[in-house]
């Protein structure tokens, strides 16, 4: 059975959305935490949501272009794979802040329960972007690894056949 692998336009392209789509989540979450932080008092989860927001913001800006280079060698998977924990466990935090008990409740202890979900919602896009990120990005070094692995093929000696035997 013959495995056919994604052509590397189609994964290059995928990369490129995944990493868009992780950076405009972070930016919507700096947004949504630094409204927060400046107008409300708050806790330590929201801390760590705008460092994880504004890190992701900092370090995804080059991503946009260097997987279309032909001499990307999945340098963002090792922070792929990291920032997906890191957007996760925010994600944990915000839903435990506001799907536990009361939304009003919870810092920011004001009402703005749509903010907080949407907080949460990005939270969660920024989480899984991530993840495919990491995956897509793994497919495209494993098949790189194995392409420069590869064997070369052999030759196989023929035996003369009756038509060419003299």
């Amino acid at each position: 059975m013959a495995s056919r692998a994604i052509p590397s336009s189609i994964t290059k392209v995928l990369l490129c959305f995944c990493h868009f789509m992780t950076w405009a989540s972070a930016a919507i979450v700096v947004g949504i935490t630094g409204y927060f932080l400046n107008n409300y008092t708050h806790d330590r989860s929201l801390i760590y949501e705008i460092v994880i927001g504004a890190s992701t913001l900092a370090f995804w800006l080059p991503t946009f272009i260097l997987p279309l280079l032909s001499s990307y060698k999945s340098w963002f998977l090792p922070l792929n794979f990291v920032y997906s924990y890191l957007w996760l466990t925010a994600f944990i935090f915000s839903a435990q802040d506001y799907n536990e008990g009361s939304c009003y409740a919870n810092a920011p202890s004001v009402g703005h329960c749509s903010l907080k979900l949407a907080l949460e919602a990005f939270l969660f896009l920024g989480f899984i972007f991530t993840v495919f990120a990491t995956v897509i990005d793994g497919l495209v070094w494993k098949s790189r690894v194995a392409a420069t692995v590869a064997p070369t093929p052999v030759e196989k000696d023929v035996a003369p056949s009756a038509e060419t035997a003299p």
